[in-house]
């Protein structure tokens, strides 16, 4: 859907037409990752957060020679980590809008409010 990292700047190895555009070997380009994760030709209603998209072919860990060395361990923190939460806070619901970080590099949240009846884990 999106991912923390909002863009990285690459050099053309080589002349290559993409689209409409010449781009020529050695031109300066920054690749804009959410662009991508909202492509209409890849993901339908790609504005819409789907945890059971299939397939989702989002970029948001890179791709190719590029794709993040930490990207099964980031899945698997994730599923640790939901998993935990949805333990013990089975009834949590979002109850106001993100306030986003403003940055040109960085995709967060500062805050994201929330209400949950707190419930003490099994495993404490």
């Amino acid at each position: 859907y999106t991912n923390p990292v909002l863009h990285f700047r690459r050099t053309a190895t080589r002349n290559v037409e993409l689209g409409e555009a010449s781009i020529k070997a050695g031109d300066k380009l920054l690749l804009w990752y959410p662009a991508a994760n909202r492509d209409t030709e890849v993901f339908h209603e790609p504005d819409n957060f789907d945890l059971s998209r299939t397939p989702n072919n989002h970029v948001a860990f890179g791709i190719g020679p590029h794709f993040c060395l930490g990207a099964r361990l980031g899945r698997l923190q994730m599923q640790v980590m939901l998993k935990a939460l949805l333990e013990r806070l089975p009834d949590i619901q979002v109850v106001g809008p993100a306030q986003r970080a403003h940055s040109n590099f960085l995709n967060s949240a500062k805050t994201l409010p929330v209400a949950f009846t707190p419930r003490r884990s099994k495993n404490i």
